[in-house]
Formats: structure tokens, sequence, C-alpha cells
């Protein structure tokens, strides 16, 4: 009978302790939705991060923003090189390069809307006209840079690339024939009767 006490008092002392580590367990499970909780707060400061990774992704365009390039085409046929166009935060770079013994004599340049570029009552091309110019000494590549306000305010619109080429013989230098160069595209106008072509362009916007 004296024994009884003893084995009420020993289950009494093992009752407790599992009490207490089930109450633990119990805390321990409610960590994961505290955390989970916390999380969601995280993934709020992550949406902040989605934030400037989305200005990463603008950064990024900017190494996506490639030149738009199209062959510099003489004589109607044949290609005397490429003219190059890209853009930054202020300025359109309009870059002319020639291959093949081709050499610039002289060009001419409009960028802007179609409805302005210069030309006859025919629908000609005017290079004469155009409001950029220059006298090439046997260049084999010019840029030109144009402020960005000559789109007005246009994302898109076009470039006019004329020049005056002159092919050489490699081993004498020696001209061999004069022509008249364009930047490939479509026709500047509807009605017109020479060849002059315009390219489209369009601003990059992920700088």
């Amino acid at each position: 009978m004296k024994k009884m006490p003893l084995i009420l008092a020993v289950l009494l002392a093992v009752f407790a302790i599992f009490s207490c580590q089930k109450t633990n367990l119990q805390n321990d499970a409610a960590s994961p939705t505290q955390i989970s909780s916390g999380g969601g707060s995280g993934s709020g400061s992550g949406s902040g991060g989605s934030g400037g990774g989305e200005t990463g992704r603008g950064g990024g365009a900017s190494n996506d923003c490639f030149p738009t390039v199209t062959n510099l085409i003489a004589g109607q046929t044949m290609t005397a090189g490429t003219i190059s166009i890209k853009n930054d935060s202020t300025t359109i770079y309009v870059t002319y390069t020639t291959t093949n013994g081709w050499y610039l004599t002289k060009t001419h340049l409009y960028v802007g809307d179609s409805a302005h570029i210069p030309v006859t009552n025919s629908g000609n091309a005017v290079p004469g006209q155009f409001p950029y110019s220059s006298v090439n000494n046997n260049d084999t590549t010019f840029t030109y840079q144009i402020p960005i306000s000559a789109l007005g305010n246009n994302t898109c619109g076009f470039v006019v690339a004329h020049a005056r080429v002159v092919q050489r013989d490699p081993s004498t230098g020696n001209i061999i024939q004069t022509q008249t160069g364009w930047g490939q595209g479509t026709p500047v106008t509807s009605t017109q009767s020479n060849w002059a072509m315009k390219t489209s362009y369009c601003l990059c916007s992920g700088l």
C-alpha cells in the first residue's frame, strides 16, 4: 500500500514530461507557418526586387538594341557596303561603311518623317536638299550624329542615305567606276521615276 503513492508520483511525472513535449511539438509545428508568413513579407520585398529585375531587363534590353543594318547599293545592283543605324538616349548614329574597293566621295542624309523627305513634283528624292551632307575624301567609313529630335514626337521614322561612291582598282588605285548609292529599303515615293530608297527605323527604348 505504501508503494502506491510512489507509483502514482512516477506516473504523474511521466505524464507531465509527455505534456511538455507535446506542447513543444505543437509550437514547432506552428513555426513553418510563421516562416511562410515571413516569406510572404519577403515576397513583398521580392516583388520590389522583381521591379529591380525589370530595371535589369531594361538595362539588358539596351544590350539587345542591335543596329539596323542595310546594304549600300551602288548603281542599282552592286553592294558597295552597308548603312548601320542605332541610337542612344539623345542621338541617332548613321554609319556608312564601304567594302569591295568602294570609297565614299560625297554623302547626303535625311532622318525623319517620310512626308518631309525633299522630293520633286514627280516624287524623286532630291539629295542636295537633304538636311545633312558631307564631302568625303575617299572614306571607307563615315558617321552622322543626328539628334533624336529629328523624329519629332515619333519613335519611328525613315532614314534616306545617299552617297556618291567610286570603285578603285586594288592594284593601281585608279578609279574603275563612279556610281550613285542608296541605303537599301523601299521606294521613297510611289510616283518616283528613279531608284531612291528609304529605310525604316524605330528608336531603341530599352536604354
